[in-house]
């Protein structure tokens, strides 16, 4: 399935539609407004009623087709600016891998470098590694924890069983 959703032409004559009236201009105005307001709107009701008003924008935003190529070009500059400054790939939620997704199947359409995160290098040439999430920390900690008791579960277990066996 593609996400880069095209309009088809008009008529017969293979006349498409004009660059002003690309619906995915108005998405992306919409779009960015929203991301103006949550960003301003002050704790409380009205933060939640932001937030609510950018998924909504977002989610029309990501089922708008674009007419034209200048569409697909602006809305793929749009999620690299909106995934580069606005949120974060732990913060995005679903709709953030659909944009990226979309932005991905638009740069394939028309043959424009994908949207890629570069690593930070240090002077040395190492790369630095990118931060996990708390959650995500204590979740490998644990399950690191769970293996090696496991473990000496298991060599516990198999020292007394052959134990058991040499006094028969």
């Amino acid at each position: 399935m593609t996400h880069a959703l095209l309009l088809p032409t008009l008529d017969a004559d293979d006349d498409r539609v004009p660059v002003h009236a690309d619906p995915v201009f108005a998405a992306i105005d919409r779009h960015n407004e929203a991301l103006a307001v949550f960003a301003a709107a002050p704790q409380g009701r009205a933060r939640a009623r932001a937030r609510d008003n950018l998924h909504k924008a977002l989610a029309d935003l990501l089922g708008t087709p674009c007419a034209t190529r200048t569409g697909m070009l602006s809305l793929i500059r749009h999620f690299r600016r909106w995934e580069t400054e606005e949120t974060s790939p732990d913060a995005g939620g679903p709709e953030f891998g659909i944009a990226m997704a979309r932005a991905a199947d638009l740069s394939i359409c028309l043959g424009v470098p994908p949207i890629q995160r570069h690593p930070v290098v240090l002077p040395s040439g190492r790369l630095i590694a990118p931060a996990r999430p708390v959650a995500t920390r204590v979740g490998r900690a644990l399950a690191r924890g769970a293996e090696t008791l496991a473990a000496l579960v298991i060599i516990a277990g198999g020292a007394g069983l052959v134990g058991i066996a040499t006094l028969l």
